[in-house]
């Protein structure tokens, strides 16, 4: 059969599902007829398309196939490539940080001794109050900063991705907990009735089912 006359087929079949009143016995055993027919027009439907996607498909893995070999010895590259330079660049941040706190203790120790001189000589003056009030003056330097030596390339950037790591589950809050549905429904789809999980309500649901002509 074609698609057409498939298609010309399944027109039909919602204006005669409307026009059917389940109203008795007899309407309800047309209404399952006419499910059972739908169900068969549905596995013909399929069976008919199903050559059409399969060559999709095919084609369609081939396509990613070649997709892949193409672009494979990049992916190698790349993966020499961005690990050395992320690896350089966290190395060389260390030693900017290392020298820029190196600098800023130095700094600090120079305000120290000209705060230390300050005070002698303010001693030495007879001002002891003032001279203890810088004394007890916390100390107090600009921030120092480097720059960074590692060269921009254009095209190429860092970015930072926060990751986590569980330590221990049983302190993790709750709000951040999933219930385990695939093994909750295999309890409640086993033990039905007998389900007897906290919080959970077991229940059964109807439908139709039919077997297709």
């Amino acid at each position: 059969m074609s698609i057409k006359e498939l298609e010309s087929e399944a027109l039909v079949i919602p204006e005669k599902a409307k026009a059917l009143q389940i109203v008795s016995n007899e309407t309800y055993v047309l209404a399952g007829n006419l499910l059972v027919q739908i169900k068969g027009l549905r596995k013909r439907i399929k069976g008919t398309f199903k050559p059409m996607k399969q060559k999709l498909d095919e084609a369609k893995r081939e396509i990613l196939n070649q997709e892949r070999a193409a672009d494979a010895p990049l992916v190698e590259a790349e993966n020499v490539l961005k690990p050395g330079m992320v690896n350089w660049d966290m190395k060389q941040e260390q030693e900017r940080r290392k020298e820029e706190a190196r600098l800023q203790e130095i700094a600090r120790k120079q305000e120290e001794e000209k705060r230390l001189a300050d005070a002698v000589a303010l001693e030495a003056q007879g001002d002891k109050t003032t001279a203890d009030q810088v004394l007890a003056t916390p100390v107090d330097v600009a921030p120092v900063v480097v720059a960074k030596t590692v060269p921009k390339v254009d095209g190429v950037s860092f970015k930072g991705i926060w990751k986590f790591q569980i330590i221990d589950v049983l302190e993790i809050p709750r709000e951040y907990l999933i219930p385990d549905e695939v093994k909750i429904g295999l309890t409640a789809r086993t033990l039905k009735s007998a389900c007897n999980i906290p919080g959970i309500r077991a229940y059964s649901e109807k439908i139709m089912t039919g077997r297709t002509q």
